[in-house]
């Protein structure tokens, strides 16, 4: 079937003109600071905040910085980098000749994960027929994102670039990345930063508010 969607996907690779993307919005709702006049319900740690504007085409805004805030005061912060893939394509399926459902985002969890189509031979699935069963290999290291054709049928793709089968190729945060379709498996390659209290912040709130609590039960007995 991978033989067969070659010739096909070659087609919709070239022939079809280039299509802007629109730009991904972010609700407003979500990306609203935290007030330090809000109540607190409770000294645990809260949600991450999004301290950036959400990502845009361009390269330079492709990047979300967000990060979990104690409720008493500063404290000393650790970062970690989490690549994530948006869908960028329009989903247009009729150039396989059944309907098929656009995959969604999915973020790169592990240090290493092979893209396909088949279950057994994939850690992240596209069911898309012009996806070959293990389509590339995708590699943390050193704080980049390293992209690597497993010799799939219909190539993949780094913006307009096919890479050579066997050849890790860093990718940049705002580039596309296609897995051999550019209406189904073509995705937008963004970074997020989260930044969390270290374990002895962490701890020495836990240790205050163990404190607080034990001063209002001595202060209502």
């Amino acid at each position: 079937m991978e033989a067969a969607a070659a010739t096909t996907s070659s087609l919709v690779l070239f022939s079809s003109p280039r299509r802007s993307l629109t730009s991904l919005k972010t609700s407003p709702s979500l990306l609203r600071p935290s007030c330090s006049s809000c109540s607190v319900p409770s000294a645990k740690q809260q949600p991450p905040v999004c301290l950036a504007v959400p990502w845009l085409n361009s390269k330079k805004s492709s990047t979300l910085r967000c990060s979990s805030n104690l409720a008493d005061g500063p404290s000393t912060l650790g970062s970690s980098v989490r690549w994530v893939l948006d869908p960028a394509g329009d989903g247009d399926w009729r150039h396989i000749g059944y309907k098929v459902a656009r995959p969604g985002a999915f973020e790169i969890a592990s240090n290493a994960v092979t893209v396909g189509r088949v279950a057994d031979k994939a850690d992240i699935v596209l069911p898309v027929a012009t996806v070959s069963g293990a389509h590339a290999r995708l590699e943390k290291k050193d704080g980049r994102l390293l992209v690597t054709d497993l010799d799939s049928t219909n190539g993949t793709y780094i913006n307009e670039r096919r890479l050579n089968p066997g050849f890790p190729i860093p990718i940049d945060p705002g580039s596309l990345l296609i897995f051999g379709d550019i209406h189904l498996a073509m995705f937008r390659v963004r970074t997020m930063i989260v930044e969390v209290p270290s374990e002895t912040d962490a701890a020495q709130q836990e240790t205050k508010t163990e404190v607080v609590s034990a001063a209002v039960e001595d202060a209502t007995s």
